[in-house]
């Protein structure tokens, strides 16, 4: 197993003590928020971060797909998960361009620092939409529209549907996920055995009627985007369907190459350790040249957002969002 090697950092250790004095959610996510901004300006701390990423054949070894972000671990437990997410920007510098579905993540309450880069524009609209079982039309109003530079960091409640529009310049945020409340059955996550089999199990607490003691999604899970003058869901399932089945080397080529993007432009090279990556037996073959290019001081040109999505109209604006809220 994977020991990491940032268990015993201060923010860490103020991170889990925190964790572990602030029983309500919400207000340990407002108290995390001085904590995240220290971590995304402390450039020993992040690259310490790029390299217990590189350190872990866990990462290493996943399969990217057109499905995932772009991230690096930096923490978890089972009461909170730590991370860095990646954002590539729209090839032609447009900043009206929807970067996927309206959704929300549940129960999962979502704090975020925008520490690199443009940031990005987003909305959040109210809670818990029902849509039409025979339409799928969605009442749907936006209640907060901000840019990141504006409001950081920022927060996501539970069950809040939320979108984000694709950024300006390639940026990076560092994030922290919860629960919105502790639950006895909250280190089921971290249970190996207990992931192999996640789908029948989650069938069968659906079954049960347990959805909401063991805080997991509903059996049916709803994206949306504006149509004319309303918002429509589609399943998620479904939504995800095409970018989860773009796997390859195409896939990961853009992968690396914007998280190398990244360590390049945000001054997070060390090239000592990059070298030394190289002579490893288990370092997949995608990433070498990017790393070379870093070593010999070359440009690593951006990578683009998608801007086609998997709904009718392929692609959607803030100018759709607004005329479709109610």
């Amino acid at each position: 197993m994977y020991k990491n090697p940032l268990d015993n950092h201060p923010y860490i250790l103020k991170l889990i003590d925190l964790e572990k004095k602030v029983e309500d959610r919400t207000a340990f996510h407002i108290q995390c928020e001085s904590l995240l901004m220290q971590m995304g300006k402390d450039k020993d701390f992040l690259k310490a971060v790029i390299k217990r990423n590189f350190d872990d054949f866990g990462f290493l070894k996943q399969e990217w797909t057109g499905y995932n972000i772009p991230f690096f671990y930096v923490h978890e437990t089972e009461n909170y998960n730590l991370k860095i997410h990646l954002f590539p920007p729209e090839k032609e510098g447009r900043k009206n361009i929807a970067a996927h579905c309206i959704h929300h993540h549940n129960n999962y309450i979502l704090t975020t620092n925008a520490f690199f880069g443009s940031g990005y524009e987003t909305f959040l609209f109210n809670k818990k939409p029902f849509p039409d079982t025979n339409t799928l039309d969605t009442q749907l109003k936006v209640v907060k529209h901000f840019h990141q530079k504006d409001v950081n960091p920022s927060r996501v409640d539970s069950w809040e549907p939320h979108v984000v529009l694709i950024p300006e310049t390639l940026s990076a945020t560092i994030l922290i996920w919860t629960p919105d409340k502790k639950r006895t059955t909250d280190s089921f996550r971290q249970n190996s055995i207990l992931k192999l089999i996640k789908k029948p199990l989650r069938w069968l607490i659906h079954k049960l009627n347990l959805t909401n003691q063991f805080g997991i999604a509903d059996e049916k899970t709803y994206q949306f985007y504006p149509v004319n003058d309303t918002f429509r869901a589609i399943e998620e399932d479904e939504y995800f369907a095409p970018t989860k089945a773009e796997k390859g080397e195409k896939v990961n080529a853009y992968s690396a190459q914007m998280i190398f993007a990244f360590i390049q432009r945000s001054g997070l090279l060390d090239k000592e350790f990059f070298k030394s990556l190289l002579n490893i037996s288990n370092l997949p073959n995608y990433y070498k040249p990017y790393i070379q290019k870093l070593l010999n001081d070359e440009m690593i040109e951006d990578v683009y957002h998608r801007t086609e999505i998997n709904i009718p109209q392929k692609t959607y604006y803030t100018e759709d969002i607004l005329a479709a809220s109610k």
